[in-house]
């Protein structure tokens, strides 16, 4: 099997595209990159050196210091330390925002994602993937759902977790925000690639969605073959 391509993965926040496309990839044995943690884990790096998020210059120049790169499977180390466990803390999903929008972290983000891909084997999942750091991929695959589907897994994803504050409302209200901040922003706006294959997950369950993934997989591969 031609494990050589890249799949370029987008889709709205909280559809469930890292989460699918995780076991996609260890199923079918492409390595998994999810480039909204690579923000995540700037944004901690940032937190941790206790950089103001309201001076772009400060913010900035901690790229410099960004050594980011898989360990053991699926670990995000930043240097050497594993913030793994720390991408989903509060503090780091709140302040996410003063960093994703600025166009030399995105500019950054996207030169360290495009060397990740050059051999591929990589199945690579974020909201420009398709656009903007991979329009040449072999496959493209948009996900969506609608925003109060999404609420309610994401209620129920933080309370597996023990996150806290968890409130429907305000995770709804955030989702919503987000959708429109990622679509309308000036650099790299969420859209849909003409060429992307787009499945909406609103009604299927989480393994109706790996199944479906993987054939369309199964089936460009060997098609391609």
């Amino acid at each position: 099997m031609n494990l050589k391509i890249n799949i370029a993965v987008d889709g709205t926040a909280s559809s469930g595209k890292s989460s699918v496309m995780m076991v996609v990839a260890k199923d079918l044995g492409f390595h998994f990159i999810d480039t909204g943690l690579m923000y995540r884990a700037y944004t901690k790096m940032c937190l941790d050196n206790k950089v103001d998020f309201n001076n772009n210059v400060k913010i900035i120049e901690q790229l410099k210091n960004f050594d980011f790169h898989y360990r053991e499977g699926n670990q995000i180390y930043v240097g050497n330390k594993n913030y793994t466990k720390y991408l989903s803390d509060y503090d780091v999903v709140e302040n996410i925002k003063y960093i994703a929008t600025l166009l030399e972290v995105r500019n950054k983000m996207v030169d360290l994602q495009r060397k990740m891909a050059i051999n591929g084997n990589k199945i690579m999942v974020g909201r420009d993937i398709t656009t903007v750091v991979l329009p040449n991929a072999e496959l493209k695959i948009y996900f969506d759902c609608s925003a109060e589907t999404r609420a309610k897994r994401r209620v129920k994803q933080n309370e597996e977790n023990n996150i806290y504050p968890n409130d429907y409302e305000d995770i709804l209200r955030q989702i919503i925000q987000r959708d429109e901040s990622d679509k309308n922003r000036k650099e790299s706006p969420l859209m849909i690639a003409k060429d992307a294959w787009v499945i909406d997950t609103s009604d299927l369950t989480f393994d109706q969605v790996v199944e479906k993934v993987k054939t369309k997989v199964l089936s460009f591969i060997n098609q391609e073959e």
